[in-house]
């Protein structure tokens, strides 16, 4: 069974019980726990002990719109099954995470990270140190557009990172109809043949729809580019530009809160600093290149252990 979110996410934690609540049809409530998962909706329950949950998955919807997400679980009896479907990617994201580690399972995410049983709750340094066979060697390839660049508190580098698809074709449409109906309003109520007067009001109009997209998308970094990495022994800093024009900083996060760094195969490359996850856009392999070099800086600086040449073989 399936059930389609339709109300925000109440998420709640009791001892080692993780708790959430919301809506579809009728209010439904998942409890995970050490013991499994518990799913109640209505006069409709379905539980699964942690044993039986091998493997978590989170889905991107091809061709949906709205967006939607989906929540999946291999299970030993029923195979894999799709628990959840919502319009909230962090509520997806969330719940996929804490049914992993209840269930010590693997995760793996639409957005790239892909978790084994043994790494939960180790954060890139622990990974670094005590499963650095699992991190690549930095290799870098013909038309890779970057390199990390050494400096006197670190490392710092720019990447030639895009704003993502879907988000900028929606500034451009509807920056479009937004000055389309400016010159309609204007020449409807105002009835002036003079251009500049109605091109005024069209451009604010247009202004005002890039600022709203700016509001809305700001958070998730759909419409950032070029962004900026600053890495030094005790903090990571990651700066972009909005609609590649506007500097600003995303964040600056202490070292030890890189819970984990990843990419996927259309180059997409994760950061994840506490719950907040950071993307950036980039070519597969300098995505490979991206994620392998930031371990090598980590190393180089000491923060990490250097891999034994006999423990990579």
């Amino acid at each position: 069974m399936v059930w389609r979110q339709a109300s925000d996410l109440l998420d709640s934690r009791d001892g080692d019980v993780h708790h959430f609540s919301t809506t579809v049809s009728t209010p439904v409530d998942i409890q995970i726990h050490e013991k499994g998962i518990s799913i109640s909706a209505g006069p409709l329950s379905r539980k699964w002990e942690s044993t039986d949950i091998s493997y978590v998955l989170t889905q991107k919807i091809p061709d949906s719109r709205p967006t939607q997400w989906s929540l999946h679980v291999d299970s030993k009896d029923d195979g894999m099954i799709e628990l959840l479907r919502s319009f909230n990617e962090s509520h997806v994201l969330t719940m996929a995470e804490s049914i992993a580690v209840a269930c010590d399972a693997r995760l793996s995410e639409h957005t790239g990270r892909r978790v084994r049983e043994d790494e939960h709750g180790m954060n890139v340094i622990t990974q670094l140190n005590e499963v650095g066979e699992r991190w690549n060697a930095p290799v870098k390839l013909d038309g890779i557009r970057f390199d990390f660049k050494k400096n006197p508190n670190g490392y710092m580098v720019k990447l030639p990172t895009e704003i993502e698809d879907g988000a900028l074709a929606g500034v451009i449409w509807s920056s479009i109809a937004a000055f389309v109906l400016g010159l309609m309003i204007t020449l409807a109520t105002i009835r002036t043949a003079n251009p500049l007067v109605a091109a005024s009001w069209s451009l604010g109009l247009t202004l005002l729809t890039i600022l709203a997209w700016a509001r809305l998308e700001g958070p998730t970094g759909n419409l950032d580019n070029r962004h900026r990495i600053s890495l030094t022994k005790h903090t990571v800093t990651i700066q972009a530009n909005l609609y590649g024009l506007i500097p600003r900083t995303i964040g600056q996060w202490p070292l030890a809160n890189l819970l984990d760094l990843d990419c996927n195969d259309k180059g997409e490359v994760t950061f994840l600093l506490n719950e907040i996850r950071v993307r950036l856009r980039l070519l597969r392999p300098e995505a490979e290149y991206l994620v392998a070099s930031f371990g090598q800086a980590l190393r180089d600086m000491g923060v990490a252990e250097h891999l034994d040449v006999s423990e990579e073989e």
